[in-house]
């Protein structure tokens, strides 16, 4: 990651009133060390789970509404911004007019971080929030410092500039709110303008199901579906791992080299469909990627979970009775089994 411009401003504001004032830097931050190692931890809590992703209501920008989009058509040309610093503070004075009718929210540090990755430039916009630590001093003294909290990110986006500039339909915008209560990402959403977030885990689970329902439709015995689901499993994490968005096109392409143009167009039809009606891009979660290749489930008193591709092999299921038959049990469990057996 090249960071091109970076630059932080504070927003002072007491939870429980609505005045809310701007303190903005002058000038941009200098990329130092300091500012590589941030950018780096804002990078990996961002990355983490809970993502939402969207696209501008009105990419184009307008008079009317959030002023986000209009402001990058001003600022941002030919993959450089024309002033960065003056395109942040009128993007902080903005953002100020959703905070302040929330008599509930409070002030932070508004980090804005324009990089470069793979050749495709992003803009985070991220609230960061101060906390007290302790510092040692030279002669051991301890004291009190004040100190950015790392630990969470409060309310972040990243916007895929090149591909919001080409004029690209597909979500590129990301986001996460965090635990942010229901009043903060209501004026964080509509700082950005964003038109239909979507839950990145909830778009994730529906590919889970989109895969199943596909392999279901074409008949696939267990052993097929299941190395189909490892596949498309694998691709998901490949993209994850990128950080880029998963096209249906791409799991189509995979569909089609191993069995038939037919079943690739099936399997765009099905996601289309109105059950599932999926984005032609989409950013995935690992974690609910897990249904693809495991089969689980819980009581309060028994938790249970496998590989599917062990179905029918050391795991047997038996419809009409609705059992399980597990062979080739972990030896621990065996041994633990055999001295109460005993």
């Amino acid at each position: 990651m090249s960071i091109s411009n970076l630059i932080v401003h504070e927003i002072q504001k007491n939870e429980g009133e609505r005045k809310a004032v701007l303190i903005a830097r002058p000038s941009e931050n200098p990329i130092d060390d300091q500012a590589e190692v941030l950018s780096a931890q804002v990078t990996s809590l961002f990355n983490r789970s809970g993502m939402s992703t969207g696209r501008f209501a009105n990419p184009q920008g307008s008079d009317e509404g959030a002023q986000l989009p209009s402001l990058l058509m001003t600022y941002f040309k030919e993959n450089a911004f024309t002033d960065f610093s003056g395109f942040t503070k009128v993007c902080a004075a903005d953002f100020l007019k959703y905070l302040e009718p929330v008599e509930e929210a409070g002030g932070g540090l508004l980090w804005f971080n324009h990089f470069e990755l793979h050749g495709t430039h992003f803009l985070y916009i991220v609230m960061l929030k101060r906390k007290q630590g302790i510092g040692l001093g030279s002669d051991l003294s301890l004291s009190q410092v004040e100190q950015i909290e790392m630990e969470k990110l409060h309310m972040s986006l990243r916007i895929n500039l090149s591909a919001w500039q080409s004029g690209d339909e597909g979500r590129y915008i990301s986001f996460r709110l965090g635990r942010a209560p229901k009043f903060e990402s209501d004026y964080f959403t509509q700082f950005i303008g964003c038109d239909e977030p979507k839950v990145t885990a909830k778009e994730t689970r529906k590919l889970v199901d989109l895969t199943s329902a596909f392999c279901q439709a074409e008949g696939f015995p267990a052993k097929q579906a299941n190395e189909f689901k490892k596949l498309v499993s694998e691709q998901c994490q490949a993209k994850a791992q990128d950080n880029e968005p998963l096209a249906m096109k791409d799991i189509a392409a995979q569909v089609e080299s191993r069995f038939s143009v037919e079943q690739a167009n099936k399997f765009l039809e099905i996601a289309d469909s109105d059950s599932f009606k999926m984005e032609k891009e989409m950013f995935v979660e690992k974690a609910a990627l897990k249904k693809l290749t495991r089969i689980s489930g819980s009581t309060r008193a028994l938790t249970l979970s496998f590989d599917s591709d062990l179905l029918g092999e050391s795991v047997v299921f038996d419809a009409d009775s609705g059992t399980l038959t597990i062979k080739d049990l972990p030896k621990t469990l065996l041994k633990q089994l055999q001295s109460m057996s005993n």
